[in-house]
């Protein structure tokens, strides 16, 4: 009776497929199948030993009886082992996810830190504040590679043992609570991977964008000083005119030539000022809106120049017909000869004559 049950169970905790064991809930399946028939036959143990006496079927049914609870013994250890380093594996992989969440987290606070910097700047002070915070976030995306790169690194070994599952409900039982952990992983793993590398390419662009936008708006400041400052020299110029009617009659041609010469020297500047303007216009096609403070700079010198070209013209109009009206060819003195009504005059081909 007892025989069979012994060899039997001896046999199964011999020749279990421990390749296919991997976790305590298959392992604690086999211990719970086989339970009962254990605690039978160790009830039974000394009944069955003394019933044979002192044969040599005693003698092995003792061995088999020993080695049935040295098996049961290593099967509850295995047991126990792979239990408790699944719990450790289970708290060092929850520190893994803890890691990518927080990873994750960073990562999308720098993404909406650079989102606010958009869009790219109208003149050079912003674009300076954005070339500078541009600056340190590639700085902080380059302390933070190392520690994103080795985490990855422990997903991806963590997930190569593990297989492959869709979402699926919590779980109570350790085996089933690392299943899902590894679910959480992978997809953590994922979204840190492809969010970083996202992260990684809007910085590097970003970076191009205002690089490029401030060389092109520090060549258009630039000239814009320069002009400004041909244009203060020249207005102040300008300031320095006696109005033509307090000027003496000799000295109208003098002021003629000064005039003229003066026009010359400031000829130059209407190219500074189509050199702006279309600097100016090159900054569209790059999506760059001039602020106002440098779109109001930018008209000002065009109605500047224009003002100052409208006082040259108009001065140069009053001197020459100041000096032709009363310049040394005139004949205005001649009116003083005569009394009224009559008036004294000069023909077109320069006979004076008499009119009343």
């Amino acid at each position: 009776k007892y025989w069979p049950i012994c060899y039997v169970t001896s046999w199964k905790l011999k020749h279990m497929n421990w390749k296919s064991v991997h976790l305590p809930s298959d392992i604690q399946a086999e211990i719970d199948a086989h339970n009962d028939i254990y605690k039978n036959v160790e009830g039974n143990k000394a009944k069955m030993v003394k019933a044979l006496g002192s044969s040599e079927e005693a003698v092995f049914l003792q061995q088999r009886l020993d080695d049935m609870n040295q098996r049961w013994s290593d099967l509850k250890t295995k047991s126990a082992n792979i239990r408790a380093h699944l719990e450790a594996s289970a708290e060092r992989w929850s520190r893994l996810l803890g890691i990518l969440e927080e990873l994750w987290r960073w990562i999308c606070s720098k993404d909406e830190e650079l989102a606010k910097q958009m869009p790219i700047g109208g003149d050079v002070p912003t674009l300076l504040q954005q070339q500078n915070h541009c600056t340190a976030l590639q700085t902080e995306l380059k302390e933070r590679e190392p520690l994103v790169i080795s985490t990855l690194d422990q997903a991806r070994t963590f997930l190569a043992d593990q297989p492959i599952e869709g979402p699926g409900e919590p779980h109570l039982t350790p085996e089933e609570k690392a299943r899902g952990l590894a679910r959480a992983i992978r997809k953590q793993t994922g979204d840190v991977r492809e969010r970083w590398e996202r992260l990684k390419g809007h910085v590097g662009g970003w970076h191009s964008q205002v690089e490029r936008a401030l060389e092109r708006l520090q060549e258009l400041q630039s000239s814009m000083d320069q002009l400004d400052l041909r244009l203060t020299q020249a207005e102040e110029a300008k300031a320095g005119w006696q109005p033509v009617g307090d000027l003496l009659i000799d000295s109208l041609q003098d002021h003629i030539e000064k005039t003229t010469a003066f026009n010359k020297e400031i000829a130059p500047l209407r190219q500074d000022v189509r050199v702006v303007n279309e600097l100016s216009s090159e900054l569209t096609p790059l999506d760059i809106q001039l602020s106002s403070t440098a779109s109001r700079q930018l008209d000002q010198l065009n109605v500047r120049w224009k003002l100052l070209q409208v006082a040259v013209e108009d001065r140069l109009k009053l001197l020459q017909e100041a000096h032709r009206d009363f310049g040394p060819s005139s004949q205005h003195f001649l009116s003083t000869s005569v009394q009224l009504p009559w008036q004294r005059a000069v023909s077109q081909n320069k006979v004076p004559y008499y009119i009343k």
